[in-house]
């Protein structure tokens, strides 16, 4: 736009972090929904096992990229959340690794899936789930929505610590 006033950074990290956090909490919903839908409402336990573990991390996601929002924005500090957040490290890495199982079970032991698109919902959110948890509790895997993380991603340097962890390590 002609004559506009570019954004300071903090401005611009304040957008960027409020679109963060709607986005996780509107996944909360959304995925479930639309893989609901896609399987045509034959989804069995597998699926629903999987897609809780997945709307958790999504939650995590919400709540931890809104705690860093209050703070950059209204001073708020984030670590008694930030707190809450690593305690549920190892129950996410167990609700992780079920999840895992539950693709394997989908596949491979009869009767468990109602049918193929409840395998593919299993499949899917498994999969998200663990993404999900390495994403925030390990590495940051996501780099394609801000040019600064997919410069030094394609630069070599590989995965850096996510900030959920840096932030647990800092309060450690």
């Amino acid at each position: 736009m002609a004559g506009s006033t570019p954004k300071s950074p903090r401005a611009a990290l304040i957008e960027r972090l409020t679109g963060y956090w709607k986005l996780e909490a509107w996944n909360i919903l959304l995925m479930p929904v639309a893989m609901t839908f896609l399987a045509g409402g034959k989804v069995g336990i597998l699926s629903i096992v999987t897609m809780a573990a997945m709307m958790a991390l999504l939650a995590i996601g919400a709540i931890y990229w809104r705690a860093k929002l209050h703070h950059i924005d209204r001073g708020v500090s984030p670590d008694s959340t930030i707190r809450q957040l690593a305690k549920l490290d190892m129950l996410m890495a167990f609700a992780s690794v079920i999840a895992g199982a539950a693709v394997i079970a989908a596949w491979t032991m009869e009767g468990l899936a109602i049918g193929t698109a409840d395998r593919w919902v299993t499949t899917v959110a498994g999969c998200l789930t663990v993404l999900e948890y390495i994403n925030y509790y390990h590495r940051q895997l996501q780099h394609f929505d801000h040019a600064a993380d997919w410069k030094r991603l394609m630069s070599g340097r590989g995965f850096r610590k996510s900030q959920l962890r840096q932030d647990i390590e800092r309060l450690g």
